[in-house]
């Protein structure tokens, strides 16, 4: 092997190792996190509502409270083609999942955000309204952190949602973390009730990684391939 191919070679390992480096802390923890996999059974409009203890439908999920609309064909994702309404059958709903932690470490929570345009799409009142999701986070036991988010529905329509991708961050407790999301939508249709809420998709949760360890590990492996293709060259 010629020096030169040995110092590409020895390059593109170092550059490997920073980039598995990097992907160990951004592997999402979630299962389903976009709700792409399920098994729905859809009604004419391409929704499905679901109730408590729902966790068959949507996979890594399940539903712990009121009622939520699975949402297909319905309208635009954010990613992929499906999402959830935290607004069901007439009821705030709650969906949440359980994943592995580790206590101490700090975590970082991300999602899409929009809001259930129909009550100003079919014209029953006119823009802006206002619809809220709370994300939370719980040991098992207590929910020991949580974050209120607001969506405002204005111009956006079924196909062209306007998404947002919001987040925030908890420090762990125990060995599982269970992450649920809760409507506090309280808008009631004159005849749906209360049916319109807040649209979720593309769920994520990171583990954040010590800053100096990670800076410093790093820094290594680049210092140890610029000498090493010095070396060989």
């Amino acid at each position: 092997m010629t020096p030169i191919l040995i110092s590409v070679v020895t390059c593109l390992r170092v550059a490997t190792a920073i980039l598995l480096l990097a992907s160990v802390s951004s592997a999402n923890l979630l299962t389903n996190g976009s709700f792409e996999q399920g098994n729905p059974q859809w009604n004419q409009w391409g929704w499905q509502s679901m109730f408590p203890p729902d966790s068959f439908t949507i996979p890594g999920w399940m539903v712990t409270a009121g009622s939520v609309d699975y949402v297909g064909s319905y309208w635009q994702a954010a990613h992929g083609q499906r999402t959830v309404d935290l607004n069901g059958l007439n009821a705030q709903g709650t969906i949440q999942q359980s994943f592995s932690t580790v206590p101490g470490v700090r975590y970082l929570v991300t999602f899409a955000l929009a809001g259930n345009p129909d009550p100003i799409v079919w014209g029953d009142m006119s823009p802006p309204r206002l619809t809220t999701v709370r994300s939370w986070v719980s040991d098992g036991a207590t929910v020991f952190a949580f974050a209120d988010f607001d969506y405002v529905i204005n111009t956006v329509t079924r196909s062209a949602m306007g998404w947002i991708y919001q987040s925030w961050t908890f420090t762990a407790l125990s060995n599982t973390t269970t992450l649920g999301f809760t409507s506090l939508d309280s808008y009631a249709h004159p005849v749906l009730g209360i049916s319109f809420g807040p649209a979720l998709d593309d769920v994520s949760v990171v583990a954040i990684p010590e800053p100096a360890p990670l800076i410093l590990a790093g820094f290594g492996l680049v210092a140890v391939g610029f000498l090493r293709c010095r070396g060989s060259g």
